[in-house]
């Protein structure tokens, strides 16, 4: 089952300042509805867009997107607006949902503020990769694989429950209640994770990375380079630490017996064992600050 809507809308914007300027936005709402069933995956793919993925009815996949131009002339904003190029399709058992600038090899560049917004119902147990440039993406009460990939691009995501893959490079990463493994790895940007219930292997760039530990939590990996860590334990710990700073620093709850060293004049270690068997918080960080609470 398929259905595509189409609607052009046009408004007016005031900014102001030492004098006034009338910035006409034109908006080109598209929707559609295509098919499901288990097995099928969908690959969202955007540039410049806001990204909502949520979860839906249970053989269908739904995609809105407004893509709008904002001009102060009303005949650029209306060329650029044709700029827009919304596609979704079916590929073996790929849904793909992709919108973009097209242009030709001759054709100019936008003149325009281009913006998308796109919002995607799937099925909650449907695998998801999602692709983004100079936007934000959220996704929410999803129990299927996930895969992210952004530039540019924050990331908002709650109640996730299966394998969560991140790669993210000048955008935030903030999560919470995150109950599949985890792999991370993220570059100039801040990553925040609340209630993770399964594995994580983190690698960080210059960044700040906070995580809340707590009995559900499964073995943590985390490299970092020029980084700050901080971990948060929420609860009694249960976790054996084995962390490594070289040209940083450690900061550590004195309450708690940690096995302190300096292999060498750069690097402190710091181990806790708080029983045989146990799961582990491994870190080793360059240039950057360990902190335990």
């Amino acid at each position: 089952m398929k259905h595509l809507m189409l609607l052009l809308t046009c408004c007016l914007v005031l900014n102001t300042g030492w004098g006034q300027t009338t910035l006409q936005v034109l908006t080109k709402t598209v929707q559609k509805t295509v098919a499901w069933k288990p097995g099928y995956s969908v690959e969202i793919n955007g540039e410049k867009a806001e990204i909502q993925v949520i979860p839906g009815k249970d053989a269908q996949v739904f995609v809105k997107a407004e893509l709008s131009a904002k001009h102060p002339n009303a005949d650029s904003a209306r060329l650029d607006l044709d700029t827009w190029k919304f596609v979704v399709t079916t590929v073996g058992k790929v849904i793909y949902v992709r919108a973009y600038i097209g242009l030709s090899a001759k054709a100019k560049l936008p003149s325009s503020s281009m913006k998308s917004k796109i919002i995607v119902q799937v099925p909650a147990a449907c695998p998801v990769k999602l692709v983004n440039k100079f936007g934000s993406a959220k996704l929410e009460k999803l129990d299927g694989p996930i895969a992210l990939n952004g530039e540019f691009c924050s990331f908002d995501l709650v109640q996730l429950g299966g394998k969560l893959q991140i790669d993210s490079k000048y955008g935030n990463v903030q999560a919470q209640t995150l109950g599949g493994p985890l792999q991370i790895s993220i570059r100039r940007a801040d990553l925040s994770i609340l209630g993770m219930q399964n594995t994580c292997s983190i690698q960080s760039e210059y960044g700040e990375v906070m995580l809340e530990t707590s009995a559900q939590t499964g073995d943590v990996n985390i490299k970092s380079n020029k980084s700050n860590i901080t971990l948060q334990t929420k609860g009694k710990s249960v976790h054996n630490f084995d962390l490594k700073s070289a040209y940083g620093s450690l900061q550590l709850p004195e309450k708690w017996s940690f096995q302190l060293a300096q292999p060498n004049a750069h690097t402190q270690t710091a181990l806790l064992q708080n029983g045989p068997n146990r799961k582990g918080i491994l870190v080793d960080a360059n240039f950057g600050k360990i902190l335990v609470r």
